[in-house]
Order: C-alpha cells, then sequence, then structure tokens
C-alpha cells in the first residue's frame, strides 16, 4: 500500500532507530523529510504544514513520557498522522436484511468491492446476496453473476431491466432470507443529472442502511470534491478506497475523506477477492512507519492457519528450528494470507527484508513448491544436504535450472537467519536500541 509513500517513512523511522543522540539538527532534517514525502503523495498542503507544525510543538513540549526523546518523536509522528487519517468505521450488522448500496462514478471498481464485501462477510458467518443495479453499463450483470459465483454467494440480477429500481421491486420478496444484501449501483465518468435521478431512485426504493461511496485512490485530492458532491446527494458517510496497491497518490484520498465528514470503512489492497481490509488508522499507519501491523496479521493467519498449525510454526520460527517441510507448509499458509510482501509488512522490523525474499510469490511459490516435491524426506528434514549433485538431481526432477535451486536454499538460509533475530534470549539487545514492545504498547 503506498508503495513509495511507505518506503520513504519506514525508512525516516531506521535512520532515527539508528541515531546516536537526538538534537534540533535530527528534528530538522526529519520533519522536512516527512514534509516532502506526504506532499509527494498528494496530500493537502496546508494539512501537511499543520501536522509538521504539531509534531514539532509535541516533541518539544511533552516531557516525562517513559520514553527516549527519539522513542518520543516516532510515537508523536504515529499519533499525529493517525489523527488525519480520522477514527475509521465498523459497519454494525444488525437488522436482518442489512442492506448496502454502493455508489461511485464509472471505473472506481464498485462491482468487484461488491464481491469482496460480500466474501468478507460471508467468512464471518453471514448469509450475503448481491444486487445488481447497474442497468447502465451492458456487461455489469454478467459480471456480478460471475463474482458471485466466484465467492459463491447468491446473486440477483435482471438483464432486460432497464431501471433498476424496478430490480429491486422484482427481488425484494427474497431479501428477508439473508443477512446483508450488497447493491451495486452504475456509474458515469461524472455525477451528472441523470446519475442523480438514478441513485435517488434506487435509495427511495432499496432503503439501504448504508450508502457507501467507492472511490480509487489514484483520484488523489479529487476525492474530497466526489466525497462532497455525494454526501450531498444521498447523504455519504462512509467510504471504501479501491486500488491502494497501485498508486503513490492515495494520501490525498484517504486524508481529503475526513475533510468532508466521511469515515473510511475498507481499504482495496489488490486485485484478488481477499484484498480488502478493514481500514483502521492507528494499524495503518504503524504499517507506513514499518512498524507492523499485528492484528492484521493474527486475522489473515487465522484464517489461513489452524491455531495448532500456527503454534506449532511460531515456536519453530522463533527457535530457528524449522526444516524445508515446515517452509513447504508456511509457503501454502502464506498463500492463503495473500502476497508476500503484504504479509511481511504486517510483521514489525521486517519491512526491510532482502529483495528474493520480498519477491517470492505468484510463479516463484508455485517453483518452490515443486523444487521441494522433488526432494527425498532426508533432505526435507535436512536442508544442509541440499548441495553439489543433490542439486542437479533435484533439478531434474522439478523441470527447473539449478540456479533455481540455489535460490530456494539461499531464501530458506535467509528466513533461517532472520529466525535467529528473534530468538527471546537476544530480544534485550534490540530493545536496546530501540523500545519497540513499549511504543506498541502505547498504540
Amino acid at each position: 500500500m503506498l508503495g513509495d509513500l511507505q518506503d520513504k517513512l519506514s525508512n525516516i523511522v531506521r535512520k532515527l532507530q539508528g541515531t546516536a543522540h537526538f538534537d534540533e539538527t535530527v528534528l530538522t532534517d526529519v520533519l522536512a523529510e516527512l514534509q516532502k514525502s506526504l506532499i509527494s503523495a498528494d496530500v493537502d498542503v496546508k494539512l501537511v504544514y499543520s501536522f509538521i507544525e504539531q509534531v514539532k510543538k509535541r516533541v518539544k513540549e511533552e516531557k516525562g513520557l517513559k520514553f527516549t526523546q527519539r522513542e518520543q518523536f516516532i510515537y508523536v509522528i504515529y499519533e499525529e498522522l493517525a489523527n488525519i487519517l480520522g477514527t475509521g468505521k465498523t459497519l454494525e450488522i444488525k437488522e436482518k436484511p442489512t442492506k448496502i448500496l454502493l455508489v461511485g462514478l464509472f471505473g472506481s471498481g464498485k462491482t468487484t468491492t461488491a464481491a469482496k464485501i460480500a466474501k468478507y462477510y460471508k467468512k464471518r458467518g453471514y448469509k450475503v446476496a448481491l444486487l445488481g443495479l447497474d442497468t447502465y453499463r451492458p456487461a455489469a450483470m454478467q459480471q456480478i453473476k460471475q463474482l458471485a459465483e466466484q465467492v459463491q454467494v447468491p446473486y440477483f440480477i435482471d438483464t432486460a431491466e432497464k431501471k433498476p429500481e424496478n430490480v429491486v421491486k422484482k427481488f425484494e420478496k427474497e431479501f428477508p432470507k439473508y443477512d446483508i444484501i450488497i447493491g451495486d449501483s452504475a456509474g458515469r465518468n461524472a455525477l451528472d443529472k441523470e446519475l442523480q435521478k438514478e441513485i435517488k431512485d434506487i435509495k427511495r426504493e432499496f432503503q439501504p442502511a448504508e450508502s457507501i461511496l467507492v472511490i480509487p485512490a489514484d483520484i488523489g485530492q479529487n476525492a474530497k470534491e466526489q466525497a462532497r458532491m455525494f454526501k450531498e446527494l444521498v447523504n455519504i458517510k462512509s467510504v471504501i478506497i479501491t486500488r491502494m496497491d497501485g498508486t503513490a497518490r492515495g494520501g490525498g484520498a484517504l486524508t481529503a475523506c475526513k475533510e468532508t465528514g466521511s469515515q473510511i470503512l475498507f481499504i482495496g489492497t489488490g486485485e484478488k477477492i481477499d484484498e480488502l481490509e478493514e481500514f483502521n488508522p492507528k494499524n495503518f499507519v504503524s504499517q507506513l512507519l514499518g512498524l507492523g501491523d499485528i492484528n492484521t496479521l493474527l486475522k489473515k493467519a487465522e484464517e489461513a492457519f489452524t491455531v495448532e498449525q500456527a503454534k506449532d510454526a511460531t515456536k519453530k520460527f522463533l527457535e530457528g528450528k524449522f526444516t524445508f517441510i515446515d517452509f513447504y507448509e508456511q509457503l501454502q499458509g502464506i498463500k492463503k494470507m495473500g502476497d508476500f510482501k503484504k504479509v511481511i509488512n504486517l510483521i514489525p522490523g521486517l519491512g526491510g527484508l532482502p529483495k528474493e525474499l520480498l519477491d517470492l510469490q505468484g510463479d516463484k511459490m508455485a517453483k518452490f513448491e515443486h523444487i521441494l516435491k522433488s526432494m527425498t524426506f532426508e533432505e526435507l528434514q535436512d536442508p544442509d544436504l541440499v548441495t553439489g549433485t543433490r542439486i542437479q538431481r533435484i533439478a531434474f526432477g522439478s523441470g527447473v535450472p539449478e540456479d533455481e535451486v540455489r535460490e530456494l536454499v539461499k531464501s530458506f538460509r535467509q528466513l533461517s537467519k532472520i529466525s535467529k533475530k528473534f530468538d527471546p534470549r537476544k530480544m534485550k539487545g534490540i530493545e536496546k536500541n530501540f523500545n519497540l514492545k513499549k511504543l506498541q504498547g502505547m498504540m
């Protein structure tokens, strides 16, 4: 998410962690870097200046906390960034059915987002159905059908009907069978009179408990105007921001929403159906600063591993005793959790892993699985055996070049080295340089 901004902010934190002395020069230099990074991410200039002044004021005035000066500086940055992103919002499912209407301009990703929300709530035990209300775009109903089948939820569409409010009337007797009905409305290139009338007609007939504006992160500060227009039209109070993975301008969309009084419900972190996350400003900022996001990581892990698997894998990892067998099992789990780089960024202190490990996804993960399947049980139990002629045999058996077998061994060894850094006996040395535990406790 916001890759460029995340890299810059986490680098700032790492520099602060490595600073021997904290003085006025360090404060000035870091604030200048922060200001430049936020403006380049399309955050409103006035908001950035206000943020910088508030951070500077607090760092100079607040005393007596159980932090070193540099820890206090990082904590203030963290808190003030979270403040400008709003409080976040949770969608409460109270009545049955809870009807949700997605609105937004053309190309914002409403239909895919509808399916993502459906899967999100289905995983949590709710009976969900999709309702196709986009009668303007020819392929919209077919897309709803395909996505509903993909996430395995019922759907209601009418390819012949031209008025979306009539689609609502046709299927409303079915709605009480479900906990949540998600209506996907049409979009246009602009909020013209035709779209305004259509949305009002849908809202009058559908009577949603929540109307949610879907906006792409790459529109930057233009999000502010969209949020304002839709708020005036249908009293929008909630926003979902899509395409957070593909832009450096998302700071504008994130901060602009707060200025209109709208709260962000979810953020779309990729194109896959699973890549939707509840927006929690504090967790989000923690991740941006390279401090990880343990809560989101645990939620992902709960869906990918059984409790016993997670405990066993964690124990072996922390003890540095895991084998290729454990590595293979964890590859399977990581595939369920999502993009490896995104998962790693949720773990405090691991934002700066070698590129070889961060690129461990997609085709590369599939090749690694083939390689592991070509090893003997003895090799899987003892990775040190995989050298020389054994590499040649494994490469031949898995149908990959020998270099790719060596790359797997290298990645595994890098992971082994990282696990040793987390040896509880060595953690005191890390905490001495930067009390991450204490900082996270305050969050």
